[in-house]
């Protein structure tokens, strides 16, 4: 090849080069944002809606917080299967995106009513000619049985049986109970509804994956309209709301609750401040410093709760990655205690949540732990995870 021709192929590779450069960025001179095509959906039971993560040509993988409430194929196509809440990941990249999906009865269509087929009338021909063909009914079609206004009786659960404690608000048609869970439950509350309280950190946390926990709220705290709001925007989001007194010394504590009389006088004051602001009739209680003997135990009027998981996050020393550490080690059926008065743990569940939803985990509240494993709760027993213990009174 002479010079003249290879200096003229050289040119003409140069100037495809550039052109393909220069084709590749995008005219705005910026990367479009990904995201997803939705964020928040409704559907009913059996419906389906297609997800798309724009601006992305990359591969997205899929992954449902309740598979049994709304799965989703790997072409990001979201099936609703059981009426609940579920939260959508798709990940593309390092980004993760979410979409909440709210799953609904099926609405029943009315049934339209077939008109009867009139008795022929062979005396008169005009008549005859608007009956139903007979062609049209099977001889051999079976009686239809009338409906009865009484139903079938059905067993009643464990947990709802007499003598047995049931929360007003209880409702475990979200809750998978082939699939393990969790009790969170946070002390010392309330602390307030301001965004930066560290009290809604972890309520948002846990509206935003669809998960429930138990808050027992100490009763002389609801002194202003912030700390009294939190406790109603946590039952509005499903939580449980449960009593830890009116005050931190121990019912066990004889220099302060010298006789049964004072502990249920003091149960029972601080059952009136939350039966006042939330409308509920009774409430689990965790003692104060989960202190409690034969005299507690016979004077409480309801399932006392303890736990077997203890993330001593109360101690200014304890690090958010402690918390962590020691609440990973929770399994089906197990309580975990934390307070929602600290910092460190708002930090630590905001991890641990997603943590355990991702592992096929739910965290619910402690009435619902029991309830959705039917077991009772009785007055007069304390509970440390879910397990059956025999009524005492």
């Amino acid at each position: 090849m002479n010079t003249k021709m290879m200096r003229t192929v050289a040119c003409v590779l140069m100037t495809s080069l550039v052109i393909g450069i220069l084709g590749s960025v995008p005219a705005t001179g910026k990367a479009a944002k990904i995201k997803l095509n939705k964020k928040k959906v409704s559907l009913e039971i059996g419906d389906s809606v297609k997800l798309k993560v724009k601006s992305y040509k990359g591969k997205v993988k899929w992954s449902s917080s309740k598979k049994k409430v709304a799965s989703v194929s790997k072409k990001g196509v979201v099936k609703a299967k059981k009426k609940g809440k579920a939260v959508i990941t798709a990940k593309a990249g390092a980004k993760k995106m979410k979409c909440k999906i709210t799953v609904k009865n099926k609405i029943q269509e009315p049934e339209v009513a077939v008109p009867s087929p009139q008795p022929t009338d062979v005396t008169n021909p005009q008549v005859q000619s608007t009956v139903v063909p007979s062609a049209t009914v099977s001889p051999s079609a079976e009686p239809v049985a009338e409906p009865t206004d009484i139903p079938e009786p059905t067993a009643t659960p464990q947990y709802m049986q007499e003598g047995a404690f049931v929360y007003d608000k209880l409702d475990i048609s979200w809750i998978d109970p082939e699939k393990p869970m969790i009790a969170f439950t946070f002390d010392d509350g309330p602390v307030g509804s301001a965004d930066s309280d560290y009290s809604m950190r972890i309520l948002n946390v846990l509206k935003e994956y669809g998960m429930h926990a138990t808050f027992n709220y100490v009763t002389s705290k609801l002194t202003s309209e912030s700390m009294r709001n939190e406790v109603l925007i946590s039952m509005e989001n499903g939580n449980e709301i449960a009593n830890h007194t009116s005050q931190w010394s121990s019912l066990s504590d004889s220099t302060v609750f010298p006789d049964g009389e004072a502990i249920a006088a003091e149960v029972e004051k601080s059952r009136d401040a939350l039966s006042e602001l939330t409308g509920i009739s009774n409430f689990t209680l965790r003692p104060p410093n989960l202190g409690q003997n034969a005299l507690v135990l016979e004077n409480v009027n309801v399932p006392m709760i303890g736990c077997n998981i203890i993330s001593n996050d109360w101690e200014s020393t304890v690090t958010k990655e402690r918390i962590v550490e020691v609440s990973k080690t929770a399994k089906d059926g197990d309580i975990v205690l934390f307070h929602e008065t600290m910092p460190n743990t708002a930090e630590a569940v905001e991890e641990l949540v997603p943590y355990f939803v991702e592992n096929g985990y739910q965290i619910v509240s402690v009435v619902e732990l029991f309830a959705a494993k039917d077991i009772p709760l009785f007055r007069g027993n304390y509970y440390n995870k879910a397990e059956y213990m025999e009524p005492k009174y």
